[in-house]
């Protein structure tokens, strides 16, 4: 046994402990007293071996040495990280770059020695076409197992993968168990990838890679840092999740980006907190034409994982490879998600989470549920900044509390977003304390805080504020099909003007449905007032921890006020609801205010108690009914058709850059007068703090001219999913707002 003892280190750069522990350039060590230094050479860095497991190779450890330990040169193969987000707040001079270390490297099919460190690679066998029985064990932050490039194809079996320490930005795969990237094709099957760190994934795919995973578990538990090593942990991106979100967690058991694809079967993937099945930054499938996420008999969550003990009692049981591992749903975070237009698609899944199921952002992302069974105890679904994306439940089972879908919109960041359920189960099985009966859906002014950044939010809801307004926001569509249905379904959208479409068809819906106003509430009911601030939990100085869900000093609940409303069903203002049964029972539980309703007979609506549900237009059967009122049972419906002028202000879309900077479009004719309808926007924020975007007119409508105020318009040249985009405007510098006039004719 002989004692290392790690007495100083150089390093390539200093600004960060990422730096410092990934880019050892020479090391001076002490063995039973006796000192000595390495150095490595050009082009290379440093890595610590101790009986075959990587150690954290900086000044002040020690490690006790049974076999044998060496400190090995590898090839720097890659770099990354001086690209920091906007919000980062890094100044010019210290985005350091952070060097890539792995224990195995294959590109193109063929292993670089240079930049692979074989001796980590413990047991079994492995070549430049795969791995058989293996174990990688590593200890420290910042590092990389198996690295699979460029067109490499690679199968893992019957192997087991642990790292501790964390990772260094999980949106470009630093300190990924496994990584493919560039168009490697990968499979891993029978095998067992654990994670404990802060973004410390343990599957990374990117560029047109794609990842097969059966029969395989993948757990990550979040980290264990202290206080002081949290938040002296600099990542190129974000260490934690999103406070806009409403959750806590640092970690993603895995991430798919770019136009990769994760394809996993008969598998468990488990997260204490954050994201189990994520993908980020995704491209469209319009553009690749494949699912981003393809899962069939997976189970998934966030929570606890272990093998499961004898009477032990589990919120799910699964057997892998002859080992049944037990499951315990916890902490807070998602399961899965989808933005910039990726698909994904789930078959015969159980999922479980304190928070949510999905949720999905920027892009028309859309997403499959088959033959599956989904538990929330928040929001079962929930969209953000979308931009057209629709949920597709079939013979689903879904267990929530508060709601199934909330969509997210308004003057912070507009959204729409659509929900088909067909010959489904929604139960309410929780105790909620925002709806009786439980919520359907609702489309909501968002209280996005803003970029991930951001880690406060003050409540500001001011319905009785609003005007209406002839700016717009696309309309969002919920189809319930095939099934009895219950719970409420509303629209609190004020500051824009959306409507919400309804159709129920083939199926039984009990519930309020109505134009509605909305306020935060607390987990226990109470109205937050306007003016409380919000904070997400960033570590307890006091209890030396980031554990916020810790006895001591652990979050307070902040987070989860984020979404938490509580709706009062009111006349219609700029938040129309449409609904249409066709072939289908309307029980009413509670008065409303329709903009449209279209059925095939007034008994098609029914109710336990006297219920009146206002409306601005009727149509039964074809024939429009004149203003007035019309009872059939317990039910009345009162037409009022008077309809309010609104001036035009001329805002065809708006909303705020990842960069906090807020946007407006306007639309102008050549007379000077202002038209919110003469042309629609499609855009997409992007991390870079820019607004990627097309205009495109109204029918009969040209473009005459464009101008900003404080931004710089340009030619948008990028690729991958911003492709799809004409412009980019940038914001000026130390500009917090910037506007786009367009002036047409017609």
């Amino acid at each position: 046994m002989q004692t290392l003892n790690i007495i100083r280190t150089k390093t390539a750069n200093s600004y960060t402990t990422t730096a410092i522990a990934s880019m050892v350039t020479a090391a001076t060590y002490t063995v039973d007293g006796v000192e000595q230094t390495v150095t490595a050479g050009e082009g290379r860095t440093l890595v610590l071996v101790v009986d075959g497991v990587q150690e954290n190779l900086v000044p002040g450890t020690s490690y006790e040495v049974k076999d044998s330990f060496e400190i090995a040169e590898v090839g720097v193969y890659r770099t990354g990280g001086p690209s920091a987000a906007p919000w980062s707040g890094a100044k010019e001079e210290e985005k350091v770059s952070y060097y890539f270390r792995q224990a195995l490297l294959v590109k193109d099919g063929k292993i670089v020695d240079d930049c692979s460190i074989p001796q980590l690679i413990q047991g079994g066998s492995f070549d430049a076409a795969g791995a058989d029985g293996i174990t990688l064990t590593s200890n420290a932050p910042h590092f990389n197992g198996i690295i699979l490039d460029e067109g490499t194809k690679y199968e893992i079996k019957n192997s087991r993968f642990y790292a501790k320490g964390d990772g260094s930005d999980d949106l470009s795969g630093w300190g990924a168990s496994i990584m493919a990237d560039n168009k490697a094709v990968v499979d891993i099957n029978d095998s067992y990838i654990e994670t404990e760190g802060c973004i410390r994934c343990g599957l990374y795919v990117d560029n047109t890679a794609v990842v097969t995973v059966k029969d395989s578990v993948l757990y990550s538990k979040e980290t264990l840092d202290t206080y002081e090593e949290f938040h002296n942990l600099v990542p190129a991106m974000m260490k934690r999740v999103p406070f806009a979100l409403g959750m806590e967690g640092t970690v993603r058991t895995l991430n798919v980006m770019a136009d990769g694809q994760g394809i996993f079967k008969d598998s468990i993937i488990v997260s204490t907190g954050w994201g189990a099945i994520s993908c980020d930054s995704g491209t469209a499938y319009d553009i690749c034409g494949t699912y981003c996420l393809d899962c069939d008999n997976v189970l998934s969550g966030i929570g606890t994982l272990e093998v499961a003990e004898k009477g032990k009692e589990y919120t799910a049981v699964k057997e892998i490879n002859g080992v049944k591992y037990g499951f315990t749903v916890g902490g807070s975070g998602y399961v899965t998600y989808a933005d910039s237009g990726v698909h994904n698609r789930y078959k015969n899944v159980e999922f479980y989470s304190p928070d949510y199921i999905q949720i999905m952002g920027s892009g028309r992302s859309g997403s499959e549920y088959i033959d599956s069974y989904l538990y929330a105890e928040h929001n079962a679904f929930m969209t953000q900044q979308s931009a057209g994306g629709t949920y597709e439940l079939t013979n689903t089972k879904v267990d929530t509390t508060d709601a199934l879908l909330q969509i997210k919109s308004g003057a912070a960041n507009t959204g729409f977003s659509n929900i088909v359920v067909d010959n489904c189960e929604i139960c309410f099985s929780g105790t909620s304390t925002r709806s009786k009966d439980g919520i359907l859906v609702e489309l909501v002014e968002s209280d996005d805080a803003g970029n991930p950044g951001i880690t406060t939010y003050t409540i500001n809801d001011h319905a009785e504020e609003a005007e209406p307004t002839l700016s717009s926001v696309t309309e969002c569509y919920a189809t319930l099909k095939n099934g009895s249905y219950k719970g409420d379904i509303y629209n609190c959208i004020y500051n824009y003007r959306q409507e919400l479409n309804v159709t129920v068809e083939n199926a039984d819906l009990t519930g309020t449905i109505s134009s509605s106003t909305a306020i935060h509430v607390d987990l226990e009911g109470n109205v937050v007032p306007n003016g409380t601030v919000l904070n997400a939990f960033l570590g307890s100085k006091e209890y030396d921890h980031v554990r916020y869900n810790a006895e001591q000093g652990g979050q307070d609940g902040d987070c989860l006020i984020i979404g938490r409303y509580c709706h009062t069903a009111s006349p219609m203002l700029n938040n129309p609801v449409n609904v249409t049964l066709t072939n289908a029972k309307w029980n009413v539980t509670g008065d409303g205010y329709l903009q449209n309703l279209t059925v095939e007979s007034l008994g098609s609506l029914t109710a336990a108690a006297a219920v009146t549900v206002n409306v601005k237009k009727l149509t039964v059967a074809g024939k429009d009914y004149a203003d007035g009122s019309y009872t059939e049972g317990n039910v009345t419906i009162v037409v009022d058709s008077t309809v309010i002028e609104v001036a035009d202000n001329g805002i065809c879309d708006a909303g705020q850059t990842y960069g906090n900077v807020a946007y407006t479009f306007y639309g102008k004719m050549t007379d000077g007068a202002l038209d919110s309808k003469a042309f629609a926007v499609k855009r997409q924020n992007y991390i870079d703090g820019k607004l990627y975007y097309s205009i495109i007119p109204a029918e009969g409508y040209s473009i005459v001219s464009i101008t900003a105020e404080g931004g710089v318009i340009s030619e948008n040249t990028e690729g991958g999913e911003l492709a799809i985009y004409e412009s980019v405007i940038a914001p000026g510098e130390g500009e917090s707002a910037m506007s786009v006039t367009v002036t047409l004719e017609h």
